[in-house]
């Protein structure tokens, strides 16, 4: 009975850690392809800079867009840097409470407690697995809010199109 409850429990854990890398996945794809727009905006903003034909008032403008662009840019990307540290001494710690449980039950004497132990060790483990996905999900969510935020205000070359346009 306690075999078939730890078993629905590994496999409930399994099911929600598949969900949580899904998710993972699926943002890192949407912040590569936000990426890529960036490179791409970027690339047709120099291209056009040192376009010879352009005037002297449109590449102000330009100018003046991307640095925009770059002030917004900043401050949104100093939140994930700094809760991605977080999260590495938070794992640190982890990592030392799990080295410490594993080795506290390898050298367990009896069959009972050992088992005991390496079965806290392996649940401590699945947690922090758990934890650092969920975690890593809701730091690459707030970036991409951040991201569409920008857009959304039309910080990524916008004014540089619309400039284009008139």
């Amino acid at each position: 009975m306690k075999t078939s409850k730890g078993t629905e429990e590994a496999k409930e854990q399994a099911a929600s850690i598949a969900e949580m890398t899904e998710v993972l996945r699926k943002n890192c794809e949407q912040a590569l392809r936000t990426g890529l727009k960036l490179q791409e905006e970027a690339g047709r903003w120099w291209s056009s800079a040192f376009n010879p034909a352009s005037c002297v008032q449109h590449w102000q403008e330009q100018l003046n867009a991307v640095t925009h662009t770059a002030n917004s840019l900043l401050p949104l990307a100093q939140k994930p840097v700094g809760e991605l540290i977080d999260l590495m001494e938070k794992n640190g710690q982890a990592s030392a409470d799990l080295l410490k449980k594993a080795t506290e039950a390898s050298q367990t004497a009896g069959v009972a407690e050992s088992q005991a132990k390496w079965t806290e060790f392996w649940t401590s483990s699945l947690g922090a697995v758990q934890s650092n996905t969920e975690a890593l999900s809701q730091i690459n969510s707030r970036m991409i809010d951040s991201w569409a935020e920008i857009i959304r205000k039309g910080g990524l070359g916008t004014e540089a199109r619309a400039s284009r346009s008139v």
